[in-house]
């Protein structure tokens, strides 16, 4: 795209920055963000919230790894009351619309995605089976998909590029509009900017809260502050805590930083763009500590590098029936890792005051790519050393 430079002086605390300033788009950082129904057949199960975002010239979909899979993603029970798991998920978009050179009001459309192939399921996981990635990339392609409309009381499906040709067919042109059309475009600012971000910077999460929605779907702004180290992570893994009054239906939306006004502050400097600016944080997929009684708005989100890794690897998950593993497939993965044991180390294991059960746990759990529930492999595991007896594996001094 052509690109036009400004440059203003930012004074701040006696520093002085200039940047250049690319032409940006005010509307596609909201264009990008996506309502997601999802369903079983035509049985509605559950909303949330994806984006579109763009990786190798490809366009695909940023959600959270339990609105599609509809499991909770450490316990892995079905988070619907029907017991029933999404196979596609309707997605409504807001299309932006040129005619003849002038932008119109973005139109919004509701296409379905199917998440179900025959051998696999139709979206990318992170290849870390466990603790899993609770977020997901489902490619998207505009020219494979069905639009779903009512005409009156008349419900119709076809496909979109027949009703929304693809640009360069006509005087309107038709475009989805990926995160990155809106974003910062200066990547070196951007990831000192990642790298220094601060506790308590304030930050946004565009999203679909109770399913509540503004004029022609577009998405109602929450209000969120760091709330521990986005350079640390959390409990060893690339996510951050964000203190935010966030509501179901917000899972799997972008976290972002936003300045209406283009300011970027970096430690004492203060870098002015002049217009709109955004910065993709990460993926926001759920509060944590809530109870009957308590819920101390307390969400976590998942940094933004795990989107590239998971696109970049290509991994499908699993198809629906085959997330949860069976009891036969934990209790072989049980009795793989004792062979692997001295005699000593399986009564270890039984040895209530050793931790080496714990860790036996966990070493299963990433053999079992997260596909069962903690405690039940830390109780399979307990439950087969009680009567193992061998094979073992020698000591070393044996």
């Amino acid at each position: 795209t052509a690109s036009t430079f400004f440059i203003m002086p930012a004074i701040f605390a006696g520093h002085v920055a200039q940047l250049k300033m690319p032409r940006l788009d005010a509307y596609a950082l909201e264009i990008s963000v996506v309502h997601l129904s999802m369903r079983f057949g035509d049985l509605k199960l559950a909303i949330g919230t994806g984006f579109l975002y763009e990786r190798h010239g490809k366009l695909f979909i940023v959600t959270a790894w339990h609105n599609v899979t509809g499991r909770h993603s450490e316990t892995l029970t079905c988070e619907s009351s029907t017991a029933a798991v999404p196979d596609n998920i309707l997605v409504t978009l807001r299309m932006r619309i040129n005619h003849k050179g002038h932008d119109r009001e973005p139109y919004p459309v509701s296409v379905r995605v199917p998440l179900v192939g025959e051998k696999n399921a139709l979206f990318y996981i992170h290849p870390q089976g466990w603790p899993r990635v609770d977020v997901v990339a489902i490619p998207f392609d505009l020219d494979s998909v069905d639009m779903e409309f009512y005409v009156g009381d008349e419900f119709r499906k076809q496909p979109l590029r027949s009703i929304f040709p693809a640009p360069g067919n006509g005087d309107i042109t038709f475009e989805c509009c990926a995160f990155q059309q809106f974003a910062i475009s200066d990547h070196e600012l951007e990831q000192e900017w990642l790298e220094r971000v601060e506790v308590t910077e304030e930050l946004f999460i565009p999203g679909y809260p109770e399913n509540i929605q503004a004029h022609l779907t577009r998405p109602v702004w929450k209000r969120a502050t760091i709330a521990s180290s986005v350079q640390l992570g959390l409990n060893q893994q690339p996510q951050f805590l964000i203190d935010s009054a966030s509501h179901k239906g917000m899972s799997g939306s972008p976290v972002v930083f936003y300045s209406p006004s283009g300011s970027v502050r970096i430690g004492s400097t203060t870098y002015f763009r002049g217009r709109e600016t955004a910065i993709l944080v990460g993926v926001y997929v759920g509060r944590v500590g809530v109870t009957e009684t308590v819920d101390p708005q307390i969400g976590t989100v998942w940094h933004r590098s795990v989107i590239d890794k998971i696109i970049d690897e290509q991994c499908w998950e699993r198809l629906p029936d085959e997330i949860k593993a069976l009891p036969r497939a934990i209790e072989a993965a049980v009795k793989s890792a004792l062979s692997m044991c001295s005699k000593e180390l399986v009564e270890d294991i039984k040895d209530p005051s050793s931790s080496t059960r714990y860790v036996f746990q966990r070493s299963l759990m990433m053999d079992l790519h997260g596909r069962a529930r903690p405690s039940e492999v830390l109780q399979e595991l307990l439950a087969i050393a009680q009567t193992y007896d061998g094979p073992y594996t020698p000591d070393e001094g044996d």
